[in-house]
């Protein structure tokens, strides 16, 4: 041990020395890093940009302009065919063809409505046909614990279903916290399905529809893995308000008598017959990392340090946003993550024109699919286009852009994580966030909610930077305005230094982090400690890596495992996995059966 500190004292100390004595950059550089920064974010962040959610053209916009950008600043491209851009797929459902809605009235009279003007059909859902009668159900739910239950009085087998969004809240805080469980599309639909609807069509409640009876398009849901397997569509008001005596009055009574009495007011819709029809799969989506290199020189020079930033985000919303309402908007993501890609796109400014400079290659990488799963990084360490074997490490930028202070010192707080994964990574940081100014909070572990664990998970050392979330974090109020430039500035100064020493110094050496708590979130049942792989879509739940010390790896669960089974009960996908193993309490041993290499098997697992 000692003779390893003095090793790190050797190897480091000079680099940071010399670190120390480079003078900071003059005033007219500093201010043109902004000016940069905040150029390069104000378009990405831009609506023309759309939220940079993949499926949009807004992302395929900003992946042209960064590699724009890389081009322009002298990086080479990393592409396997010659480009910038990494291709690589993501699992989503896929329309074979325009959906149909057709309305039959009392009279006869037939009413073709379009795609995309009065409806969108939902990827919730499953393909299917069906021409049937329209039952208006309320919102759709059914509670015990809420008596509520808004099929008592309604028979809806082989009958299409219309059902506002959200819940009815006009009882005690008990009772619409019960109500609100049931909202989501998800449940409504397993409900619909449970009484043997034909279809759904859901409608926008008068709450979500006060700015605009906005439609939500199909790529809203596309990503969405979901079980429904019955026609599932989104409608306007108009076409619901059309079928009932009274028109948008008798819609808008029939709401406020839901909430004032907090009872159903389920009923037939006589002489009206839905006809629909949808045609979709489960299909893959082309999206795209962007790739720029710059070469190093000496002997290090055929080792590589990955810097890395993901640039897209939610799009006009989707099951990640967690605004407050549940309008399609779009989310900028001005913070997560259009501050870490333009940082990234500064670094590679300033490393590029630096001729025959000594170290390691530097590979600029702007992931795609990070919100969806850690897609885009995933898939690179799975296709890497530099061997992960002589990948040094792996720099992370994601949500660089709110840097704030620290009550207790008054500096500004920056927060790192994977200082664990290598020796030198600690020293390193508190060094160089000493020279900054910067008040760091380093967490040793490298599992965290962005694309470095997909490279911790390769066992490459890991840095990760970010300032923390806040009241904006995946809502449409990310926006540019908000965005602290300078504080960006000072990030990328320190990331400069940071890279310049892990392109120069010794290999450093992956070091495994106990307990390493991953992810962070508000489930608190049992754990097994295991990273899911997320673009996989086989039946069971294919385990990316497992926790050192937690119960999975106790009890001998490896990556690749796919969990098919807990205590018999058939696990599908992560969704059932959740579900399953939160019905048990910490201490419990449960069977977890996999599968591994073809073979079943069956693994005693002590949860924690």
């Amino acid at each position: 041990m000692r003779t390893w500190r003095w090793f790190l004292i050797v190897l480091v100390m000079p680099l940071l020395m010399a670190a120390e004595k480079v003078a900071p950059a003059p005033t007219s550089e500093r201010t043109a890093a902004e000016a940069r920064l905040r150029r390069d974010l104000s378009f990405l962040a831009s609506d023309e940009c759309e939220g940079r959610g993949p499926g949009t053209r807004g992302i395929d916009k900003a992946a042209d302009y960064i590699a724009d950008q890389f081009k322009k600043a002298g990086l080479k491209p990393g592409g396997p065919d010659g480009s910038y851009f990494q291709p690589f797929p993501i699992n989503a459902n896929v329309l074979d063809e325009p959906a149909r809605l057709i309305l039959t009235g009392p009279q006869g009279q037939s009413i073709t409505f379009k795609q995309g003007i009065q409806f969108w059909p939902m990827a919730l859902g499953g393909s299917g046909s069906d021409k049937a009668p329209a039952v208006f159900a309320g919102y759709g739910i059914s509670s015990d614990k809420a008596r509520y239950d808004d099929y008592a009085a309604i028979d809806v087998a082989n009958k299409v279903v219309i059902l506002l969004r959200g819940a009815p809240q006009g009882g005690d805080k008990d009772r619409n916290r019960e109500l609100m469980a049931g909202a989501p599309f998800v449940k409504k639909i397993a409900n619909a399905e449970k009484h043997e609807a034909a279809a759904v069509l859901f409608v926008n409640d008068s709450d979500t529809a006060r700015d605009g009876d906005d439609l939500l398009d199909f790529n809203y849901t596309a990503f969405t893995h979901s079980n429904g397997k019955i026609p599932v569509f989104h409608i306007r008001r108009a076409v619901l308000e059309m079928m009932l005596p009274g028109g948008a009055d008798a819609l808008a009574m029939l709401e406020k008598d839901i909430q004032r009495e907090m009872k159903p007011h389920s009923r037939e819709l006589p002489g009206w017959t839905v006809d629909v029809a949808v045609r979709m799969h489960r299909g893959k989506i082309h999206a795209k990392n962007i790739v720029g290199v710059v070469e190093g020189a000496g002997p290090l020079a055929n080792e590589t340090v990955v810097v890395g930033a993901h640039y897209d985000h939610l799009g006009y919303g989707g099951n990640g946003s967690l605004a407050n309402t549940r309008k399609m908007a779009i989310h900028p993501g001005a913070d997560d993550n259009a501050s870490g890609t333009v940082t990234l796109m500064e670094l590679a400014r300033r490393f590029a024109p630096l001729k025959d400079r000594p170290g390691r290659r530097l590979v600029f990488i702007a992931f795609s699919g990070e919100e969806l799963g850690l897609f885009g990084s995933e898939y690179y360490c799975k296709h890497p286009l530099f061997p992960l074997k002589d990948t040094a490490a792996m720099f992370n930028l994601d949500m660089v852009g709110r840097l704030r202070k620290d009550k207790a010192s008054g500096k500004a707080k920056l927060l790192s994580e994977g200082c664990g994964t290598a020796k030198p990574f600690r020293e390193l940081l508190d060094k160089l966030g000493e020279k900054y100014d910067f008040k760091m909070v380093n967490k040793p572990g490298g599992f965290g909610p962005s694309d470095h664990a997909s490279f911790c998970a390769k066992e490459v050392p890991v840095l990760f930077l970010w300032t923390d979330y806040h009241d904006d974090y995946h809502r449409p109020s990310d926006t540019a305005d908000k965005i602290n430039v300078e504080g960006m500035r000072r990030i990328a100064d320190l990331s400069q230094e940071a890279i310049t020493t892990l392109v120069q110094m010794d290999r450093p050496e992956y070091i495994k982090v106990k307990s390493d708590p991953g992810s962070p979130g508000k489930y608190e049942g049992p754990t097994l400690g295991i990273r899911p792989s997320y673009s996989d879509e086989e039946e069971g739940l294919l385990i990316g890596g497992v926790v050192e010390g937690r119960p999975a790896a106790k009890a001998g669960l490896q990556a690749e495992d796919r969990i098919i089974s807990i205590d018999g009960k058939p696990i599908k996908n992560i969704q059932t996995y959740m579900t399953v193993l939160g019905r048990y309490k910490k201490g419990t041993t449960i069977e977890v059966g996999i599968l591994r290499e073809g073979k079943k098997q069956i693994v005693k697992v002590k949860l924690e």
